[in-house]
């Protein structure tokens, strides 16, 4: 539209594209994508209640989460343990949950922090999206980046993983990390990259990738 004045509208979808850039290329961005997840998250469990748990597997990782929750690794075998097996829990040679810790350690954080393991799934769900926010400002532009991290915050299986305990957003969490920390030693050799990657790689290691 040479010559001419731009429409109010689309000066109005400049002047925001404008800001969103400038807040994308400010440093710690993805923190603030993490905050976003976390209050959306928060906000959907106290509109629809503290949800119970309702498989197998859910109950499985509230066991290892009560179990870390009360500083312990494992439990001891109940006298009467071959009477009460569940599925998806050990009882020899110790009382504990089948599944990698990596759920249940963020399920801990909840209870130990608030009394609520389904907290754990909050700050889980802000990780990941905090972290691909981070992890895609090492390959792409920063506003692409950016407006990636905010679509996975209000993803509706970012929000499933957040409402439920048997998780999924740890292991993204971890993958991206993995893809961010490549991104960062694609540029430069660092410790700081190494450091991001062997995290990134443990988590993936205790949690369920697939």
């Amino acid at each position: 539209m040479s010559g001419k004045t731009l429409p109010i509208h689309a000066r109005w979808i400049r002047w925001a594209g404008r800001q969103f850039a400038g807040v994308a290329r400010r440093r710690g961005v993805w923190a603030i994508v993490g905050l976003i997840a976390f209050v959306l998250n928060a906000a959907v469990t106290l509109i629809s209640g503290i949800p119970s748990p309702d498989s197998h597997d859910e109950r499985s990782y509230l066991l290892a989460a009560d179990t870390f929750a009360q500083g312990r690794l494992t439990n001891p075998p109940h006298p009467m343990w071959r009477h009460m097996e569940a599925f998806h829990v050990l009882q020899q040679p110790t009382y504990m949950s089948k599944y990698p810790p990596g759920q249940g350690l963020v399920l801990a954080l909840g209870k130990v922090l608030t009394g609520e393991a389904i907290v754990g799934a909050w700050l889980a769900s802000a990780a990941a999206c905090a972290a691909i926010c981070w992890a895609l400002g090492k390959w792409l532009p920063p506003r692409w980046a950016l407006a990636a991290g905010l679509f996975a915050a209000t993803h509706v299986l970012m929000i499933y993983w957040a409402q439920n305990y048997w998780g999924g957003a740890l292991a993204a969490c971890g993958g991206a990390l993995v893809f961010g920390a490549i991104g960062k030693l694609r540029r430069r050799v660092s410790p700081a990259g190494g450091a991001i990657l062997g995290i990134g790689i443990a988590v993936l290691i205790i949690s369920r990738p697939y």
